[in-house]
């Protein structure tokens, strides 16, 4: 699906607002998808016995979404930047 901006809803709506509210949406479908509760406290365990406390985080912002893949999905939880492969298990902590 390709991702199209608009230029003709009278709504009066903020459309950066609507971007931004459709984009987390995105997002939350796509914690879904893949089983991680993003957004959220977490305890992380990587493999060579690496635990992380805190946010469960996208590493960056993506402008869509709905292309990531999930070779390609790197998290973060607080400076520490991973590959969802590296992760052996993750508890949400809230």
């Amino acid at each position: 699906m390709q991702s199209q901006l608009n230029f003709e809803d009278s709504s009066g709506e903020d459309g950066h607002q609507k971007w931004l509210t459709g984009r987390r949406l995105t997002a939350a479908n796509l914690a879904k998808r893949l089983n991680l509760p993003l957004g959220h406290q977490v305890e992380v365990c990587l493999t060579g016995n690496v635990v992380l406390k805190g946010v469960l985080r996208l590493q960056e912002d993506y402008l869509f979404i709905d292309e990531i893949t999930r070779k390609s999905l790197q998290l973060k939880v607080g400076n520490v930047t991973f590959r969802q492969s590296e992760i052996e298990s993750c508890i949400r902590l809230d």
